[in-house]
């Protein structure tokens, strides 16, 4: 701080005190920045000789003393190493008090010694493994294991607990960017034995994700998530040629709780329709049914308190080409809490719910049986769209959790674009699961059983009937092992669904097996 007092008051001496015109003190301004960091360079190489020359005199030193040691153990026969030179010193920030706009960059530099030891060039970003608080041991509370439904408003809340720590302990409001990164890694295996009663066992990367969650501002956060694409592709047969990546989300949202209860999103991303929470392994039936991803804008109500109510409008651009393609949607719920008591209730409509994965995308051979609207080989997006409504409401209390979901179709499909035994189908799904938290070998873990139902969604490839229960634990820190029995039961063998088909094309007729599946699920979850 003296060698900058005394830099600009030789600066200062070095100009006249007055100006005649506004133009004449920028230039005189401007010249005293010049001079100043010229005489800000003269000062750094006159310290980093002087460093030099310390540095010379210690080593020579330190030569002669290892020298003396040396001589010293050659007389006793020891076997003596000199010292390394080894010291601790503190590092302070070295950065120039103007205004970053006043110059072309803003450097920044960390001194040690005298000594620069680290350049930052331009605006520098603060990297965290997280926002908010510590997540939990099992890493549940990382952003890779945030819920995909309305995950821009929990951002929000994380990114608002995040500043308030801030100003609690008496900092201000960061304004710099936070870059959060999280990421997830969840091996799993699979064995059991099918509709057909042949035995089928499999292991494979089940989940892979990066997550990028920036907070720019106290306003504007940006978020992308990249993820493992294990879908076979046309070209190979090989089993790794699936390791693809892609976009699972991406978008931008602007809103600040602490100052308004509404808030904006637009991007790629899972629409607010549904809820869909498990503590299974498995997707529950209604996610397979309903869950949608698309690239809508939302507008969207939150309370500013921790509990109240929510309330979302979206639209998007679907791929379903009859009575437009313009898809939209209403979301309203009420967050409620009382203690050790915690719970939501929601419910959501959908004008199209064509444009779900599920619909989308059955998982059925190509060639064969209805591929989903987006199959190119058995499947046809020239279909009518069918809106769709659904409720749920879950409720956690002491260690115990319950909950609910239903989703339906709120009309008939055409029977030419889904059918269900020759009439046009009308799908459904719900589910109702328990569980519970305890200590197991003094690690958390978890205990729920569910049972989930689906009606005339057979051409989906969903099953009829799932009844399921999972143990989860967490032995080592940020993982969770996971194992899972399910035992499914498919349509009964008279009850039979088709879809649509590419022009000139007909499709298999899908016919339920009358039998059942059983499943033994296990995963490894590494979370960061």
């Amino acid at each position: 701080m003296r060698h900058r007092a005394l830099l600009v008051a030789m600066a200062l001496a070095s100009t006249p005190l007055f100006a005649a015109s506004s133009d004449q003190l920028e230039q005189e301004v401007k010249q005293l920045h010049r001079q100043a960091s010229q005489l800000q360079s003269q000062l750094q190489q006159l310290n980093q000789k002087i460093n030099q020359q310390k540095i010379k005199q210690k080593q020579n030193s330190q030569s002669v003393h290892d020298n003396n040691k040396t001589a010293a153990a050659k007389k006793t026969g020891s076997n003596v190493k000199p010292d390394s030179i080894v010291h601790s010193s503190t590092i302070t920030v070295h950065s120039f008090d103007a205004h970053p706009e006043s110059l072309e960059f803003y450097p920044t530099a960390l001194i040690a010694d005298d000594q620069v030891v680290s350049y930052i060039a331009g605006t520098p970003i603060v990297a965290s493994p997280f926002l908010g608080s510590r997540p939990a041991f099992d890493g549940s509370d990382y952003i890779v294991n945030i819920s995909s439904i309305n995950r821009d408003i929990r951002l929000m809340q994380q990114r608002r607990r995040l500043y308030r720590a801030y100003q609690n302990l008496g900092y201000d409001v960061p304004n710099r960017p936070i870059i959060a990164l999280s990421g997830a890694l969840e091996p799993s295996g699979s064995l059991g034995r099918t509709y057909f009663r042949n035995t089928n066992s499999d292991w494979t990367l089940g989940t892979s994700e990066i997550d990028v969650a920036a907070a720019l501002n106290d306003m504007v956060e940006g978020y992308i998530a990249l993820s493992y694409d294990d879908s076979p592709p046309t070209s190979s047969r090989q089993r790794v040629s699936n390791s693809a990546v892609n976009l699972n989300m991406g978008f931008v949202n602007i809103g600040n709780l602490d100052k308004t209860p509404f808030y904006f999103t637009a991007g790629q991303l899972f629409v607010p329709f549904g809820r869909f929470s498990s503590s299974m392994i498995s997707a529950p039936l209604t996610m397979q049914l309903a869950r949608t991803q698309a690239r809508p804008i939302i507008l969207g109500y939150k309370s500013q308190a921790e509990t109240g109510p929510f309330a979302a409008i979206y639209g998007f651009k679907g791929d379903t080409s009859l009575d437009g393609a313009d898809v939209g949607g209403v979301n309203l719920g009420y967050v409620f809490g009382d203690g050790d008591t915690t719970g939501e209730v929601g419910a959501s409509i959908i004008n199209s719910i064509n444009d779900s994965t599920g619909m989308q995308f059955t998982g059925s051979v190509p060639g064969k049986t209805f591929g989903g609207f987006s199959s190119i080989t058995n499947g046809s997006e020239a279909v009518k769209k069918v809106p769709a409504a659904g409720g749920h409401g879950s409720v956690s209390f002491d260690r115990y959790n319950l909950t609910a979901e239903w989703i339906t179709a709120a009309g008939r499909f055409r029977r030419q674009d889904l059918s269900f035994n020759g009439k046009g189908a009308r799908p459904s799904a719900g589910q109702i699961e328990g569980g519970a938290t305890f200590m197991a070998f003094n690690r958390p873990a978890s205990f729920a059983v569910g049972y989930q139902w689906s009606r005339e969604a057979l051409a989906l490839n969903i099953p009829r009937q799932r009844v399921s229960g999972a143990f989860n634990i967490s032995i080592w820190k940020d993982t969770v092992e996971s194992i899972e029995y399910r035992h499914d039961t498919g349509y009964y063998s008279h009850q039979f669904a088709n879809g649509a088909a590419p022009a000139g094309v007909t499709n298999a007729t899908t016919f339920g097996t009358g039998g059942s599946a059983d499943t033994l699920l296990a995963k490894i979850g590494v979370y960061f």
